[in-house]
């Protein structure tokens, strides 16, 4: 499962006193991340931008695999708590992704999977969805260009797109994006443009009915946030 999802992203910040659960659930998110680091150091070097854009797409995701194993060692009640101490070693991570992709961009403006393949096109994506407004404002354009040729695929188009809306707070219109209000420890779909066309909007972009996906979402997820 891909890991894709915005509510550890807003509005954290690391907490300021020790916190030996923060502690505890901090070393199982450094050892899913050490884990995946020592696979690459058996590696050879990367010979090419696709190389390394796989090897950080496999960073990116051992860090959230790691946040999410270590929240499911957390009471529910605790998880917002020790999230905001965790959120920071994530951070660190998309930080030194972006800044390295930024230097890789190909004159075209985007990873082409036609060039880089299925995987390093989809790592340069995830880097890029865990970055800020800035990057989603440059690329998206892009993305939206090559979407009809099959450069990019749809489905990435259609969450950098709602993530960009639920940053300024608009309505999503794919129906990608899920958000854990704070107080209901829930899971929940961001609001959206048109509840009534939505899956109108999801079949066109190759994405499936979005009540599978919030199923789905929910139980490849700790149940509770």
């Amino acid at each position: 499962m891909i890991h894709n999802f915005a509510a550890f992203a807003l509005g954290v910040t690391q907490a300021t006193a020790p916190d030996p659960m923060a502690h505890a659930a901090l070393e199982v998110l450094r050892a899913s991340i050490a884990e995946a680091r020592d696979v690459q150091s058996a590696l050879p070097p990367p010979q090419t931008d696709r190389d390394r854009l796989e090897r950080m797409g496999a960073i990116d995701q051992a860090a959230r695999q790691g946040l999410w194993k270590a929240m499911a060692t957390v009471p529910p009640a605790e998880r917002g708590r020790v999230r905001r101490a965790l959120w920071p070693e994530v951070r660190a991570i998309d930080i030194e992704n972006q800044q390295q992709l930024l230097t890789m961009v190909p004159e075209e403006g985007w990873f082409r999977r036609s060039r880089y393949g299925d995987s390093a096109a989809a790592s340069a994506f995830l880097i890029v969805q865990h970055g800020d407004e800035t990057l989603w404002e440059r690329f998206l354009p892009v993305l939206a260009d090559l979407v009809p040729s099959g450069e990019v695929a749809g489905p990435e188009y259609a969450m950098m797109y709602d993530r960009l809306q639920m940053t300024r707070d608009q309505p999503q219109r794919y129906g990608t994006q899920m958000t854990c209000p704070s107080g209901t420890g829930q899971w929940t779909l961001w609001r959206l443009e048109d509840a009534g066309r939505v899956d109108e909007y999801r079949s066109s972009v190759g994405l499936g009915p979005v009540a599978e996906y919030v199923n789905s979402f929910r139980t490849g997820a700790p149940p509770t946030c």
